[in-house]
């Protein structure tokens, strides 16, 4: 089993059931502080360093609150702009870790470059979550999205999971490396054109996923338990904060989560979605029982709540 404290919490690869299972315990006794509306004084020693290269909302917010509700500080940048990083110097990575070790017990670093968390973690002796790595991993996020479905399915094992959206994107790729660990099945429902990755292909069939290919959600959608939504038309995670030149093509139907949909699926669906959305899920999907996505944002506070108390080795 995986030994959380004094490590790092880069990639889901080599993580184990039981070590899911050990911070979904722990997760659920930090459920009890959100409910409660309330802070405790677990970390209160202890102080979040954030070093954002690119932009975030919920990832960011929810790593603050995480902290914060923890009784521990938080400080960094949530833009590379306001950066040596990321101004006329162009500091590099490493420098910039050495620096923030200085400032901080852990670290959450969201990174443009594939593997750039990894290599920030060689560079320290303190914890460092990768937040999201280029087109790679998010495993914080495949973490929450994980506990949501075990919260609001009762179980992992054995569900049928369409993971519907580019296949490029690090959401997906670490939701499927964790659905390996529960047996459960996945559909791969994508374009032609943002099928999975050769390289996660290989990664899929070496640790033994149970996966399909599909071209159109009405090709599965009888069979799902769980509907993860995302877009089709992600843009690019290479680059940090850019100004939009042109509006994102329109969704495909066959990508659309809608309500017309929903009633061709099995009584007790849930949607997922790791947000943002635009058109791929629309608003009218948000009062129906179906829809979890705010409720996955609600338990990604208390999964991070869980990952900072066990890698700070103050786990309840």
């Amino acid at each position: 089993m995986f030994s959380f404290a004094g490590r790092d919490f880069v990639t889901l690869k080599g993580l184990e059931r039981a070590d899911m299972e050990a911070v979904f315990e722990v997760a659920r006794e930090m459920e009890k502080i959100l409910h409660a509306r309330t802070r405790v004084d677990l970390l209160h020693d202890k102080l979040l360093g954030l070093m954002f290269f690119q932009v975030s909302t919920r990832t960011r917010t929810s790593h603050e609150s995480a902290m914060q509700r923890l009784g521990g500080g938080v400080v960094g940048f949530a833009d590379p702009k306001v950066t040596r990083a990321g101004d006329y110097y162009a500091e590099t990575l490493y420098d910039t870790v050495r620096m923030m070790e200085s400032y901080a017990d852990i670290l959450v670093i969201r990174h443009p470059q594939d593997f750039a968390p990894a290599e920030a973690a060689a560079a320290t002796d303190v914890p460092v979550i990768n937040a999201g790595d280029g087109y790679n991993e998010h495993p914080t996020q495949a973490m929450l999205d994980l506990y949501t479905i075990k919260r609001e399915k009762g179980q992992i094992t054995g569900l049928n999971v369409g993971i519907v959206g580019d296949m490029n994107m690090r959401v997906n790729h670490s939701l499927a490396l964790g659905l390996a660990q529960y047996q459960a099945k996945a559909y791969f429902v994508t374009p032609t054109d943002a099928r999975t990755p050769k390289n996660w292909i290989e990664e899929f069939d070496r640790i033994g996923l149970d996966y399909e290919e599909a071209e159109s959600i009405d090709d599965v959608l009888p069979k799902l338990d769980v509907i993860y939504s995302s877009t089709v038309n992600p843009p690019s995670f290479h680059v940090g904060r850019q100004e939009v030149v042109q509006d994102r093509p329109k969704t495909p139907d066959a990508y659309v989560i809608n309500l017309a949909k929903l009633a061709r699926a099995k009584k007790d669906v849930i949607v997922l979605n790791p947000l943002p959305r635009k058109d791929e899920l629309p608003t009218e999907m948000d009062a129906n029982s179906a829809a979890r996505y705010f409720v996955q944002a609600h338990y990604g506070v208390a999964v991070r709540m869980a990952l900072l108390a066990m890698l700070l080795g103050k786990a309840p």
